[in-house]
């Protein structure tokens, strides 16, 4: 029989009062099984298990222990253990916190004190997030050009995807993470205990569903839930690292010695930077045709706001269509973008090339955001096409890009 400490009586204690005032966290958390775990500085989730350091767990009040549990089961809830998709580990445990913890302060839950939250990313995903993060730190480097890179931390952070043990000794360690009170690690590769990604994702979707029918037969159904719910859905691609792959062939460039390149500097060779001059015109064309809905047009805006930050276009143009181009609004760089949609007949995609050829603009890249029902031109244009497509159609040029809508 196993022995239960008095911290992991603590946790349970802590799981029962989640159930009585927040059902909904409280329902989740059964999911985890709790292991102890020194290797970790606070808790740590996989989606399959709870581990959690007994020395971090004493330093909580009940209060917040039960609100840091509950942090911890909103990673595998918004499937933040399955979407890292080769990002940085660190930077994307805080986008992950950053976007958890306004939810639990709404909810009424208490936390830590000097955990993280920022009311500027309130209502973002973790994507976004992340892209906003990331753009920041470049922006930081680019200002201290002879600062050593400070992204180049991945050293010791690969046990995130570490399949995890019964025993201390098999637990993984986590990168520390400043003001985080519990890591995110990617969800263990399938065995004859574990399911496939894949499935675990989708008996999350279960639980998350179960969880929230017990919350709302108890009438404690957390504030916020729906938009909780619509994170994990929201900015699934990663725009920021696509449209650099796509655009660097494209962006203009030189070669600097004054900005050498710090990746050959650590073995004596000094050779020339490349210094992009930023991407100039992009298109985005946002399908407002009647069989786009009010939650598609949402989740383009994200893309869109996502787009934006991380690649800080010169120009971009927005082309608002249906059968014909409705509306236009351009934007500069640094300036907020927000979707007001016109139309709602008929798709028709060749309009929106007629209008850029009429204008005379030829955009690195032309981005559509549409569910990709409606009639396409004869022939691709002389620039790259993307796709971002909430149904499951095929396009007869560009790269079609699958865009999760609810």
């Amino acid at each position: 029989m196993r022995h239960e400490t008095p911290t992991s009586l603590r946790v349970q204690k802590a799981r029962t009062s989640l159930i009585l005032d927040h059902p909904f966290f409280g329902s989740l958390l059964f999911r985890l099984k709790g292991r102890e775990c020194r290797s970790i500085q606070t808790m740590a989730t996989d989606g399959v298990s709870l581990f959690y350091n007994p020395d971090f767990v004493e330093t909580l009040n009940a209060a917040t222990l039960a609100g840091t549990l509950a942090h911890e089961v909103m990673h595998p809830a918004l499937h933040h253990h399955v979407r890292r998709s080769g990002r940085d580990p660190k930077r994307w445990n805080v986008a992950c916190d950053f976007a958890i913890n306004p939810l639990l302060v709404d909810a009424g839950l208490s936390l830590p004190d000097g955990v993280l939250i920022d009311n500027r990313f309130r209502g973002m995903s973790a994507e976004q997030i992340y892209n906003l993060l990331e753009s920041e730190s470049e922006s930081e480097a680019e200002q201290d050009s002879g600062k050593e890179d400070g992204d180049d931390e991945h050293g010791g952070e690969d046990s995130t995807g570490e399949e995890s043990g019964d025993s201390d000794s098999n637990s993984p360690s986590t990168p520390v993470t400043e003001g985080g009170i519990g890591q995110v690690l990617d969800a263990p590769p399938p065995d004859e205990e574990t399911s496939t990604i894949e499935e675990q994702a989708r008996k999350w979707d279960v639980a998350v569903n179960q969880a929230t029918t017990v919350a709302r037969q108890a009438g404690k159904v957390p504030a916020g839930l729906h938009r909780i719910l619509d994170g994990a859905a929201e900015a699934a691609v990663n725009w920021r690292e696509l449209l650099r792959r796509l655009w660097s062939d494209t962006a203009p460039a030189d070669y600097c010695w004054m900005r050498p390149n710090r990746r050959h500097v650590w073995a004596g060779l000094y050779l020339p930077g490349v210094v992009r001059e930023g991407v100039g015109e992009i298109a985005i064309a946002v399908d407002c045709s009647g069989s786009v809905n009010g939650r598609q047009l949402r989740l383009f805006e994200a893309e869109l706001r996502s787009i934006l930050d991380g690649q800080r276009p010169e120009r971009v143009h927005v082309l608002y269509f249906d059968s014909e181009v409705q509306k236009v609004e351009t934007y500069s760089s640094g300036q907020p973008v927000h979707l007001d949609p016109v139309g709602g007949g008929g798709t028709e995609f060749g309009p929106c090339f007629d209008w850029l050829e009429e204008h005379g603009i030829l955009p690195q890249t032309l981005v559509f955001l549409t569910d990709l029902y409606g009639s396409f031109p004869p022939s691709a244009p002389a620039y790259p096409v993307l796709w971002a497509s909430t149904g499951s159609r095929k396009a007869p040029f560009g790269e079609v890009i699958p865009m999760q809508a609810a």
